[in-house]
């Protein structure tokens, strides 16, 4: 799927397929090649560019979610120097997602009397972005299952990471 949308353009949707493939290898238990996928797509998504504001927290929030997932890979392997960047990488830039998601919406709450309803549909794959994902959430197993349903092995290897075992 990556390639069909960077086939077409769309590099910021090449780049959420790409870490999702990562996470998904991650979640089936193919530690090796999970690695071999998340580490050239985190790296990949810090370039990306468009105008679209919701896509690009879309693309920082499935980083984040990537490099919370490699880095619990990373933990379990004994690489505990670098899970442990990956992960305060994560944390600094989905606080910073939050931070500015806060911002721009007490922005546009003042600017704007007239409010546009959210209908909750996409047709794009269900990602939290500013004001819905944040580094203390992975935390949960509820977040955890529920909003970005990840499977059992998964979580066990991001609660270990995330309580330090």
């Amino acid at each position: 799927a990556s390639d069909s949308f960077e086939n077409i353009g769309d590099h910021a949707r090449a780049v959420i397929s790409f870490l999702d493939a990562g996470i998904d290898l991650a979640a089936v238990g193919d530690l090796e090649a999970a690695k071999k996928v998340l580490e050239p797509g985190i790296k990949s998504s810090v370039g990306v560019e468009s105008n679209d504001v919701e896509l690009l927290e879309r693309v920082v929030s499935k980083e984040g979610e990537a490099r919370i997932a490699y880095a619990s890979i990373l933990w379990n392997a004994n690489d505990k120097q670098r899970a442990e960047a990956q992960l305060g990488e994560a944390c600094l830039r989905l606080d910073q997602l939050e931070k500015d998601a806060s911002e721009r919406k007490l922005r546009a709450k003042k600017s704007s009397s007239m409010q546009i309803e959210n209908l909750g549909y996409s047709i794009d794959d269900v990602i939290p972005k500013g004001g819905g994902i944040s580094c203390s959430r992975f935390k949960n197993e509820k977040f955890l299952t529920g909003v970005v349903s990840w499977p059992q092995s998964l979580k066990e290897k991001v609660l270990s990471l995330q309580n330090l075992k």
